[in-house]
């Protein structure tokens, strides 16, 4: 049977569960706050199938491609490990992405990086399992769709597989090859901006990118009995995105400061003052240029003037 990994989302479809916010967390050290986290995570009551967790359509379409393969989906959950499908957890909210809205980042005061976040909790989550686990009872591929914040977490993961399992390792992102160590670039299959070009069978957005790439990998590269090497995977792709044309280079708008204040007060209710959905907005939508460290700044900003009235 083969494997899929893919990446948690915000979007949670369940309600997130009282003591279960990562922003609530105390502030100390990251073994600290990672010990008060495992803590909640035991005391929730409430549980549901992790499948039934999670919303939009970079989660929908790794469900699909592992449907259609016949695989086992795993999630990588910055809040809960790496969790079967069908293991039962409790909704929560917890990212490593800064800046966001409950990033597990804001009440770690010291020692924090996404690799060391996913040491300390693969220590104290009650729901996690190791991959080389899983793998070691699993005869085919690994397929792993991880977003750029996501991949540098498992990376460890995937480096401490047994040499003749990581041959079957397929790697699905869009962070930068140099970034990826040089054991795993062998499994990179290669798709690029292409795959959001005009030409592309399987257009979305940023967001979406990896899981998008490995339901086309699933639809059109991989065959049945497929017993290809990566290499050979590789050929495949780039000859299936040889015809794709890039998509077109917009440039977004610069604003000031005050300018952005006012667009987020306009579409604070909307967006139910969610720093990612915000974020979103502006760039997809309203095509408006912020860094994503000033853009949680002046969020914070505006989270306390509404909450101040």
């Amino acid at each position: 049977m083969a494997i899929v990994i893919t990446t948690c989302t915000n979007r949670k479809r369940k309600p997130v569960a009282s003591r279960l916010h990562a922003g609530d967390l105390k502030k100390g050290g990251i073994t600290q706050v990672a010990a008060e986290w495992g803590e909640r995570l035991g005391e929730a009551c409430q549980t549901y199938p992790a499948s039934s967790l999670y919303g939009g359509r970079s989660f929908r379409d790794s469900m699909v491609a592992a449907e259609k393969v016949g695989a086992e989906l795993l999630i990588v959950s910055a809040g809960l490990g790496l969790v079967g499908a069908r293991t039962q957890v409790p909704s929560y909210a917890c990212t490593v992405l800064s800046g966001a809205d409950d990033s597990i980042a804001a009440p770690i005061t010291e020692g924090f990086s996404r690799a060391n976040w996913w040491k300390e909790l693969g220590q104290v989550s009650p729901h996690t399992m190791k991959l080389a686990d899983v793998a070691d009872c699993r005869t085919g591929l690994i397929m792993a769709a991880l977003s750029d914040g996501y991949i540098e977490m498992m990376l460890e993961e995937f480096l401490t597989l047994p040499e003749g399992r990581r041959g079957n390792l397929r790697l699905f992102t869009r962070t930068p090859r140099e970034r990826i160590p040089v054991q795993l670039q062998p499994f990179l299959m290669p798709y690029d901006d292409r795959l959001d070009g005009p030409d592309s069978p399987i257009r979305g957005t940023r967001s979406d990118f990896a899981a998008r790439a490995l339901l086309h990998f699933v639809d059109s590269i991989l065959s049945s009995d497929d017993d290809r090497s990566a290499n050979q995977h590789a050929d495949a792709v780039e000859r299936a995105a040889k015809d794709w044309a890039e998509p077109p280079v917009f440039s977004r708008r610069r604003l000031s400061d005050d300018e952005i204040r006012q667009l987020m007060r306009r579409h604070w209710l909307e967006t139910n003052g969610s720093t990612t959905k915000l974020l979103r907005l502006f760039r997809d939508e309203l095509d408006i240029a912020c860094e994503q460290g000033r853009f949680a700044s002046l969020a914070r900003e505006i989270r306390s003037e509404v909450s101040h009235g």
